[in-house]
């Protein structure tokens, strides 16, 4: 499991890979959070609950990333804790999750990029012989 970040002209990309679909989509959203703050120093006393479905796995990551950047906005809380299920079916693939975080504190968190949204720029979701690999570019 991890992530690392890739070059993107006034863009950040994000690639991220676990064991699991499910662990490289946490690991997404651990990315995306990193960017904008320390995670190390963000306690997981609230959780948001997402449920969301897409006609793709690439869709799926955008939307999961999207909608925490959304709660990140409706909350203002950061998140450093994340799990998800994710389920394929006929029409595309639907995910139901969790992010556990708290109100953002710019003393102790260390704000860092405000991330606008996920795009479908480079988003990829790529199974290989060993894991899950995603890829998106998130508008900065």
């Amino acid at each position: 499991m991890g992530y690392e970040y890739f070059e993107v002209t006034a863009e950040v990309g994000i690639r991220a890979w676990g064991k699991t679909l499910e662990e490289s989509f946490v690991e997404a959203a651990r990315a995306l959070f990193e960017l904008m703050v320390d995670t190390s120093k963000v306690h997981p006393q609230r959780a948001v609950s997402v449920a969301l479905c897409a006609e793709s796995l690439e869709v799926l990551l955008a939307d999961w990333l999207n909608r925490l950047i959304l709660e990140r906005d409706r909350t203002g809380c950061v998140f450093s804790e994340f799990r998800v299920t994710i389920a394929l079916q006929a029409q595309g693939a639907t995910l139901t999750g969790e992010a556990w975080g708290e109100p953002l504190d710019r003393a102790r968190h260390d704000p860092r990029i405000d991330v606008k949204a996920a795009t479908y720029h480079h988003l990829r979701v790529l199974q290989q012989p060993d894991g899950v690999q995603v890829e998106c570019v998130l508008d900065i």
